[in-house]
């Protein structure tokens, strides 16, 4: 299943990046029914008490446009415009901001990401993040609508997710969206601040290639009773985190904490989880569900020296 993902080197309006990716398109809600074994008419089974009372049991999502089914839910399920909720309040909070859209198979998930002005924290000698935000959502109820932090360093647009901030919700009242801008723009100060104080930690601790080539012995080891296919896996990994030590050095000059993570990190972001194919969206979703465990070891030994 083919994932989209569409990047633009300028902020525009969300509603223009995700219509050219095409993530605005209307849904419908038809019941679930099936056919019985001895008859061959349809049955739709409803619910049988409650405020829902009569309701279908389960309804799908369907795309109008392609009539491909997207999700499907118990009929208490409330329904929403396909994602067009989530383009209103990011166009809302933080106009013509947003620099990419993700989309998910047919449409199951999308990601919108947006630029926070102002955002940027040098690190020394150039070394830059920028602070972002990714508005996620889906139909098939994988993902509630969010909005996480994201760092994007300069250097090796390297993608530094964070915790979700807030959990969205559709309204229209200035008050309401006046809150929820001020307590995003405040969580995700407070999470670049956590970045910048991580990133000048790791920048403290010297690290030499002998000492960087163990760090990636204690986090992707060769093991004498690995498959073929394993252990094929493991030295890409592990040839992903030279190349990528190699180039932060060369960049940078004297090894240290910051590089070595980089080069864990973004060998996991870049080539484990992006897998043969080079997948944005599938490393870009690893990253947002937490599925980062070289990243997250490292972080940790390194700190721990």
């Amino acid at each position: 299943m083919n994932n989209t993902v569409l990047e633009r080197s300028e902020a525009f309006y969300a509603r223009e990046i995700m219509g050219d990716a095409g993530a605005l398109f209307p849904v419908h809600y038809p019941a679930a029914q099936h056919h019985c074994l001895r008859r061959e008419d349809a049955h739709i089974p409803v619910i049988e008490s409650g405020v829902y009372k009569g309701e279908p049991l389960y309804k799908f999502v369907v795309r109008e446009d392609t009539g491909r089914v997207v999700g499907l839910h118990s009929g208490k399920y409330p329904e929403v415009d396909g994602y067009q909720m989530l383009a209103d309040m990011a166009d809302m909070m933080f106009p013509a901001s947003t620099t990419s859209c993700t989309l998910w198979g047919d449409g199951e998930k999308v990601a919108v990401t947006q630029e926070l002005e102002g955002g940027t924290i040098d690190l020394g000698g150039g070394d830059k993040i920028q602070s972002h935000l990714v508005w996620i959502s889906s139909l098939d109820g994988s993902w509630s609508t969010s909005v996480y932090d994201m760092q994007r360093r300069f250097f090796c647009q390297n993608q530094l997710v964070g915790k979700p901030l807030l959990k969205v919700r559709h309204t229209k009242n200035h008050d309401d969206i006046f809150e929820m801008k001020a307590t995003i723009l405040k969580e995700a100060a407070e999470q670049a601040l956590a970045w910048q104080g991580k990133a000048l930690a790791l920048k403290e601790q010297p690290m030499i290639d002998l000492e960087f080539f163990e760090l990636v012995n204690e986090l992707i080891p060769i093991e004498n009773d690995m498959s073929t296919r394993k252990e094929n896996s493991v030295r890409t990994a592990r040839s992903a985190m030279l190349r990528r030590w190699e180039m932060e050095t060369k960049e940078w000059g004297a090894g240290n904490g910051w590089l070595a993570w980089n080069a864990i990190q973004g060998a996991e972001q870049h080539t484990v989880n992006a897998g043969r194919n080079r997948d944005k969206a599938k490393s870009l979703q690893k990253a947002l569900e937490g599925k980062t465990p070289l990243a997250n070891k490292a972080m940790e030994l390194i700190l721990a020296q």
